[in-house]
């Protein structure tokens, strides 16, 4: 198979996937006072908050802490400055920077659109405040964590044997981020869901632009040995 033919199959592969998570966003965005997701919130929810225990609640703060702007965006700058400066990706690290603070603000005007309140103060074992749906620390930490993930695998996985460890991981995070956010009482599972459809939706388009990136500066250094 040739180098263009692989790119473009490997950019048709995350259009698709971004494509079928924009419209599981769209399904649970035009159905918040539908039956089933009312029914979902409700089951999920309930079946989460269950698990509360002395143990439990300190791990569920721990991950939500991981979804807060201020760790995100600390590690983001750590993360940039490795890439931009120790192994000269100038355009990953724009791509990371832009998606992030991209994410954050499409959550952001999703929230102002949808203007879902949250859970009832009764549920929360922390204080939150703003508008529900989407969930932020969903949607931006599987962007976020991510495309931090796939820039490390990418990176390791012709040296590493372990590397498939790392999207394992990164997933595992993700999911705890979320779940956490159930767990608390600050968002519905439907948050949550359609959160991690709009971030993953995002995340399929960054790690586009990295695979084009990648492959026009393959090529480009193609190019010079030839010269």
């Amino acid at each position: 198979m040739s180098v263009n033919k692989k790119l473009y199959m490997e950019l048709a592969v995350s259009f698709a996937v971004a494509l079928v998570l924009l419209v599981g966003f769209i399904a649970v965005s035009q159905n918040l006072q539908a039956a089933w997701v009312d029914a979902l919130d409700r089951t999920v929810g309930e079946a989460v908050r269950g698990l509360r225990s002395d143990g439990l609640t300190p791990a569920a703060k721990f991950f939500t802490a991981l979804g807060t702007s201020k760790v995100e965006g600390s590690v983001c700058l750590l993360i940039a400055l490795l890439l931009l400066f120790r192994l000269k990706y100038r355009w990953e690290t724009l791509i990371l920077i832009v998606g992030v603070l991209g994410t954050w603000g499409l959550n952001t005007l999703l929230k102002s659109v949808f203007e879902r309140d949250r859970p009832e103060l009764a549920l929360r074992l922390v204080e939150e405040t703003g508008f529900s749906f989407p969930s932020g620390h969903s949607m931006v930490s599987l962007l976020f964590y991510g495309l931090t993930g796939y820039l490390l695998w990418y990176e390791v996985r012709g040296s590493w044997r372990a590397a498939w460890l790392i999207p394992l991981a990164t997933a595992l995070v993700v999911a705890c981020i979320g779940c956490s956010r159930i767990y608390l009482g600050v968002h519905y599972p439907s948050d949550v869901l359609a959160g991690f459809a709009a971030g993953g939706a995002c995340l399929a388009g960054c790690i586009m632009a990295v695979r084009a990136v990648r492959h026009r500066r393959a090529a480009k250094r193609g190019a010079d040995r030839t010269r």
